[in-house]
């Protein structure tokens, strides 16, 4: 079996941020995120904005958090994190809260059940860091409920 491994400066990886209320999903997605990006995990929109010493370049950010924050919050943190790219992570596509964030300047939506491909090639793509043809698949599938 042969492994590529790609080596970053610290420097030179991009910052997600990711923010989940669920523990399980909050955990999968910063191992998968944590060999490609610095990769900071967070239960609370108000936690990243306290406790985050750089500015992202990219902020997962799950539904469940979203349920719970009102549109004019939504704004506050986009505006807060200026910068950086927001994606949803929902159930599906068609999530009618997901698709209305997409009107409000959202920049995608990563499908569950996650897996390696579908949320870095979603990273990736908003973050315009084109995927080096023949790298290895690593999928893995996450179920809930």
């Amino acid at each position: 079996m042969q492994f590529e491994t790609e080596f970053f400066a610290t420097g030179d990886r991009p910052t997600a941020f990711v923010i989940e209320g669920e523990q399980v999903v909050r955990s999968a997605l910063h191992y998968i995120l944590r060999e490609r990006y610095r990769t900071r995990t967070f239960a609370t929109p108000d936690d990243a904005l306290t406790h985050a010493g750089e500015a992202p370049d990219v902020v997962l950010l799950g539904v469940t958090i979203l349920q719970r924050l009102s549109e004019a919050a939504l704004i506050d943190l986009r505006e807060r994190l200026a910068g950086a790219k927001l994606l949803v992570v929902a159930e599906r596509k068609s999530d009618p809260r997901a698709r209305a964030c997409l009107e409000r300047g959202v920049h995608g939506i990563v499908e569950k059940p996650i897996s390696f491909d579908s949320v870095c090639n979603t990273v990736d793509t908003t973050l315009a860091a084109p995927r080096a043809p023949g790298v290895l698949s690593h999928h893995i599938r996450v179920a809930f409920g």
